[in-house]
């Protein structure tokens, strides 16, 4: 059975070149054509390996600790996944996330030359966004477990002619970045997705520098106010997630108001080292 373990063992036996500091994305004549041949063969061979895991599920040992919501990511693995229908869904006005994107990516407070991890990137709706703000000595690194959306990715770089992006077929327990490789990891929608949020939250802490800053946007649980359907779909309210957060090496900085949102919450974290203590959180 080829499980996540097997993937990481391979990705690691190749080297971190195609996921951490690797070729960007560009227009094909812009790039040597053998190494990105090489690239998508790369690229190519993790999605078949992705493809092969039973509907994406992974036992207890590879995934470092149990799922908290087996088969939360069960759509989004399916080797069938419909990109339109995703795009349909999250890239309307009807989507208080798709009004308020340039809101939320002006709160990032990004600079230019950070390198940053869009944790989720979907149909990349915020991959143009963050490139801008980072510049060309930047980089975006839009990871995804789905291999659909790799590829949505590849393509929204090549077709906006965003030089500076780079997709990560990232795992449902590690979101496959080298050490110290981003300065800011955001993540829209999608904690609540995380099957295994300790292991991933390890990976995100190994992945982001001294200091780094990971930006959480997830939807509002509440008894009463909530729709029943993110009721039924989010596993746990604002203050759980903030807890396990913390809990896994982050320090909670504050929580921003973002005009147009009203069902979810904008919160931003900092990367604790071994040596930091946590301070007073900004109110």
């Amino acid at each position: 059975m080829i499980t996540e373990t097997t993937i990481d063992r391979i990705i690691h036996s190749r080297g971190t070149a195609w996921y951490d500091q690797s070729i960007p994305l560009a227009k094909p004549s812009a790039v040597p054509s053998d190494q990105m041949l090489h690239f998508i063969r790369i690229e190519s061979l993790f999605c078949l390996l992705v493809g092969m895991i039973h509907g994406g599920i992974l036992s207890a040992q590879d995934a470092g600790s149990s799922s908290v919501r087996p088969g939360i990511n069960k759509a989004f693995l399916d080797p069938d996944l419909d990109v339109q229908r995703w795009l349909d869904t999250f890239e309307v006005e009807s989507r208080e996330i798709f009004q308020s994107r340039r809101s939320i990516a002006d709160a990032m407070k990004l600079g230019r030359g950070d390198h940053v991890a869009d944790v989720g990137s979907g149909t990349g709706l915020f991959l143009e966004l963050i490139s801008r703000r980072v510049g060309s000595d930047g980089h975006v690194y839009a990871v995804d477990i789905a291999p659909a959306f790799v590829t949505r990715a590849r393509e929204v770089a090549e077709t906006r002619d965003l030089r500076n992006i780079t997709p990560v077929l990232g795992g449902q327990a590690n979101v496959r970045l080298a050490p110290k490789s981003i300065d800011v990891a955001f993540l829209c929608d999608v904690y609540h997705h995380f099957e295994y949020p300790t292991a991933s939250l390890q990976s995100l802490h190994r992945a982001l520098r001294s200091g780094g800053s990971l930006i959480v946007i997830d939807f509002n649980r509440i008894e009463g106010i909530t729709r029943q359907w993110l009721l039924d779909h989010v596993r746990a309210d604002k203050q759980t997630f903030k807890q396990e957060i913390e809990a896994a090496g982050f320090q909670f900085v504050g929580e921003e108001s973002i005009d147009g949102l009203s069902e979810n919450y904008f919160l931003r974290f900092l990367k604790l080292d071994d040596t930091d203590e946590p301070t007073q959180a900004e109110s």
